[in-house]
């Protein structure tokens, strides 16, 4: 059995195991586009027959398809500025004409409905339907913040975002990986904590031992309550090592994929695949999802000043939008980088800096200590580069 839509090929009838579509429902759709299309074709014929030129017929048909396809399809088009405020102006009746003294009523014409974001929404299937019903989406900012996600991993947590609808999300590697040096660190910090806790328990023996050679009453009673004291101490301490040794135990026994996805409904995904850049800090994860949301991206820079949006998960708030603008382009490392002041903080890693029109421009990076307004962003040519076989770009 060969899928219809990714051509993956498998065993079961019912549904893609690589994309996650159920056949018969797509079979149905595609019966139902077909049945519009020949009915907008017989339409076409009968106005070519009294008069309307086959070309613009044509032209009809095309438009027509291509709204049906964007109706139940696209997740991030832009809305005509022409059709956003577009005013209707009622005629009225019995105005008198230049020149004449009749009276001629003229005819009054209506203005096509403009086009309304939520509308888009309307006709959306799987994962991004599921998304849109609990979250509502108004424009194109919280459409992006749909389609971001939040990463818990066994170290940290970051966000990151889907950049196709078959559940491929983009992210920083560094969410995903812990570094070298950070956990050198932690090591150190566990084989010192070790070492303290043994140092402890030896001087409380001793200290102990020491309690039936003191002969004052008093002062043996305040030996034992300084003991008792510092005993009460030393659990507290060796408690707080314990957990800092089981957490370095799970990092060093953790895999990539045992990340888990958190969506803006609450709802959990473990990861399924996942891809690591050599040259940049990208990567890309995947999740068993069908009709998954995602950011429509494009690899154009932006122009100094532009206004732009960072969508993550900073100190664990979720699904947090920040604005700012584009500060300036700089170079780290021999890579292309983009400066913004939309604020980038702890958690914001990974996830999408984006324009006004909800696309994605840059994957949120990395801050510089101790400074404000002073952050960076992937840009989208470098994640072309790296992954532009998964990524749906406009």
């Amino acid at each position: 059995m060969q899928c219809p839509s990714c051509r993956h090929k498998q065993t079961s009838h019912l549904e893609c195991e690589r994309c996650g579509i159920i056949f018969e429902k797509y079979q149905k759709r595609q019966e139902r586009l077909a049945n519009e299309k020949a009915a907008l074709q017989d339409t076409a014929e009968q106005k070519s027959k009294s008069g309307i030129p086959g070309t613009l017929a044509g032209l009809l048909i095309g438009l027509l398809l291509g709204g049906t396809a964007f109706y139940y399809f696209s997740s991030n088009t832009e809305v005509p500025s022409t059709l956003e405020k577009k005013e209707v102006k009622q005629p009225q009746e019995n105005e008198k004409v230049a020149g004449t003294q009749n009276k001629v009523q003229k005819k009054q014409t209506v203005a096509p409905s403009p086009i309304s974001l939520q509308s888009n929404d309307d006709g959306l299937e799987g994962l991004a339907g599921q998304l849109a019903e609990s979250c509502p989406v108004n424009n194109p900012i919280e459409r992006a913040r749909n389609a971001t996600v939040f990463i818990k991993t066994t170290w940290g947590s970051g966000s990151g975002f889907f950049v196709s609808q078959n559940g491929m999300i983009i992210t920083n590697r560094h969410v995903l990986e812990m570094q070298e040096k950070d956990l050198s660190t932690l090591q150190q910090q566990v084989a010192k904590g070790a070492k303290t806790i043994t140092r402890e328990e030896k001087s409380l023996r001793y200290l102990k031992s020491k309690i039936s050679q003191v002969r004052d009453k008093e002062m043996r009673q305040q030996f034992k309550e300084d003991i008792q004291e510092r005993e009460q101490q030393y659990a507290k301490y060796k408690a707080i090592h314990n957990e800092l040794q089981e957490k370095l135990s799970d990092i060093e026994r953790a895999s990539p994929k045992d990340v888990e996805v958190v969506l803006i409904d609450g709802s959990t995904y473990r990861v399924t695949s996942v891809r690591m850049s050599n040259r940049y800090d990208l990567a890309l994860i995947s999740i068993n999802a069908y009709a998954s949301p995602y950011i429509s991206t494009s690899g154009a820079s932006r122009n100094q000043g532009q206004k732009v949006y960072t969508v993550g998960n900073p100190s664990g708030l979720r699904h947090t939008v920040t604005s700012g603008i584009i500060s300036g382009y700089r170079k780290f490392n021999g890579k292309s980088l983009i400066q913004t002041d939309a604020p980038i903080n702890p958690g914001n890693s990974g996830g999408p800096l984006i324009d006004e029109n909800g696309r994605a421009i840059g994957v949120n990076t990395m801050i510089i200590r101790d400074t404000e307004g002073i952050g960076f962003a992937i840009p989208m040519k470098s994640v072309f580069e790296e992954f532009g076989n998964y990524i749906s770009q406009e």
